[in-house]
Order: structure tokens, then C-alpha cells, then sequence
């Protein structure tokens, strides 16, 4: 538990012991339930937590239960039942009803989950909800220092810092942000799952939210539009936005706009080929001559 993040979780589940030769009930449940969730079996993880509920036994009533986030977590890691997702809303809400704070982890779990199953807009939709019961994103302060960081954020944290468009100075607000990190998590949830449209759509949202993306949720943005032929356009625009807020788009993401249209091989996507390198040279922008004939190559005349 400790090395999971959840080290408050695992004081409070086993601060009983003090005085007491046998371990509380709770942390044998929860110890069996933990055990069922790490080999990926939350059918029955789940069984044993209404056992729990059943014998009269309550996931200790404390801030944050790590009896819960493991539910939580189970649910959203398991995409072969479509009542995951649902179980996983329910036991995040009733956290919230019972005056506790989920962990940041069971919570990204979630949206993720909720990108994969469910109807366009349903994540935004759950934060509404959340926030409604009093959670705040501001609870999730995604703590900086590196060894504290979640993989999502080591890769944000190294790509932001590898396009150039922050220091080691002014990064800290970029992860620390946490509108932007939830919206970027809900965009990167649609595109892993292969919704274009709702990643789009995710994007919209931020944006009539007053959240400024950063350079990475850009690059995550418009490599995952140019997956799908009918969002080149999109991805255009949106590569032509990151460069107005004076945003410096590394070689992979601007080659895969220009290879989404190179691969159309009609006269129109031709022509947006040519513009976009316009737009990007007018700018002051000089794409990189080895990456650009690397995507070029083998084409039956030039595009560019």
C-alpha cells in the first residue's frame, strides 16, 4: 500500500493494531480484496468486498479509503464487463457522500474507463457531478517531485521539457495545473480508445473552460487526430493554433499532419500540405528537412 501512494490509507486501515494481538476485520477484508484486485479478478474481489458488507463490517471511515480505491481501481481496470464502469462511478460517489477524498489514481482510472465505455461528453459530465458533491480538482495537487509523480506524468514532465517550450523553472506549473492535467487525461483517454471525435470534442470543452493547454496536451491532441483521415483538417488547425500561442511543435507531431495528408494522395490534401508548410515558414518556423523527406519518401511525386 505504502509503495502504491497510498501510505495514509495504510496507517489509518491498520491503526487498530495498537493494544491488539489480531489484525481488524476491515484489514483482513481489504487485505483479501487487495489480493483478488492485483490478479486482475474483480468479479470476485467484489464478492468478498459484500461479504465484507454483509458480516457488518464498513471500510473504515476515515478521509481516504484505500478499501474503496482498490474497488475503484479494480472496476476501471477491468474492460471486459460493461458494469465496470458503473460499479466504479458508484463506489467513487459514495466515497464522496461519506466525506472522503479519493486518491488521484482511482480517479484517473476512472475517467479513463468512462472515455472507453461510454458516450462522448460522459467524462466532463462526471466531473460536474463529482465537483457537485464537493470535490475539487484543486484536491489533486499532483505532487512535483519526481519520485512522487505518476507515469503520466514522468512522460508529460520529459516531453515538455524535450519540445523546449518549458524549464526545469517553469514546469512546475504546467503539471501542477490541475485543469490541465484532467482535461489532457480526458483527451488521451478518447484517443487511446480511437475516438478522434471525442477527443475533439474534449478539446472544445477545455477550451470553453478558460484552460490553456500546454505544448503536450498538443502533441497528444494532434498526433491522435492524424490517426484518422477525416480529422486532418483538425489537426491542421489545431497545429496552426499551438504555434499562435507561440508553442514550438516538435518534428514528429507537425510530420504526422503533413504525412496524414500526404497519404490522401488527392489534389485538395496536396494543397493543404503546401499551406500548412507556408503557414509554418511565414511564421519563422523552419521544418526539419531529414524528418520531412522521411515521410515523403516513396511518394509518387513531391507534395511539397
Amino acid at each position: 500500500m505504502a509503495d502504491s501512494g497510498f501510505l495514509d490509507e495504510a496507517r489509518e486501515l491498520f491503526k487498530p493494531l495498537s493494544g491488539q494481538v489480531t489484525l481488524p476485520q476491515v484489514a483482513v477484508f481489504t487485505m483479501v480484496i487487495s489480493t483478488y484486485v492485483d490478479n486482475r479478478n474483480i468479479k470476485d474481489a467484489h464478492k468478498v468486498y459484500q461479504q465484507m458488507i454483509a458480516s457488518g463490517v464498513t471500510p473504515t471511515p476515515t478521509p481516504t479509503t484505500y478499501t474503496y480505491a482498490l474497488l475503484i481501481c479494480g472496476f476501471a481496470l477491468d474492460h471486459s464487463n460493461l458494469d465496470s464502469v458503473g460499479y466504479a462511478k458508484q463506489y467513487f460517489l459514495k466515497m464522496l457522500d461519506r466525506g472522503m477524498k479519493p486518491h488521484s489514481q482511482p480517479y484517473m482510472n476512472l475517467v479513463t474507463l468512462i472515455a472507453w465505455q461510454e458516450p462522448e461528453g460522459e467524462p466532463n459530465k462526471f466531473l460536474e457531478q463529482v465537483q457537485a458533491k464537493g470535490l475539487s480538482l484543486d484536491h489533486y495537487n499532483f505532487p512535483y517531485k519526481e519520485g512522487h509523480l505518476t507515469n503520466r506524468m514522468q512522460v508529460m514532465r520529459i516531453a515538455l521539457l524535450m519540445d523546449g517550450n518549458v524549464n526545469e523553472d517553469t514546469i512546475q506549473h504546467s503539471l501542477t495545473e490541475p485543469s490541465v492535467v484532467h482535461h489532457t487525461l480526458v483527451i488521451e483517454s478518447f484517443l487511446k480508445f480511437g475516438k478522434a471525435k471525442g477527443a475533439l470534442k474534449a478539446y472544445w470543452g477545455m477550451l470553453a473552460a478558460g484552460v490553456a493547454p500546454n505544448s503536450y496536451t498538443y502533441t497528444v491532441l494532434i498526433k491522435g487526430l492524424t490517426t484518422d483521415p477525416l480529422f486532418s483538417g483538425d489537426a491542421k488547425k489545431c497545429l496552426l493554433e499551438m504555434m499562435k500561442k507561440g508553442m514550438r511543435p516538435n518534428a514528429a507531431t507537425y510530420t504526422a499532419v503533413i504525412e496524414s495528408f500526404a497519404k490522401q494522395g488527392d489534389k485538395g490534401s496536396e494543397e493543404e500540405c503546401k499551406e500548412l508548410v507556408e503557414v509554418m515558414v511565414s511564421k519563422g518556423f523552419v521544418p526539419n528537412a531529414k524528418a520531412m523527406r522521411e515521410v515523403l519518401k516513396g511518394r509518387p511525386k513531391a507534395i511539397i
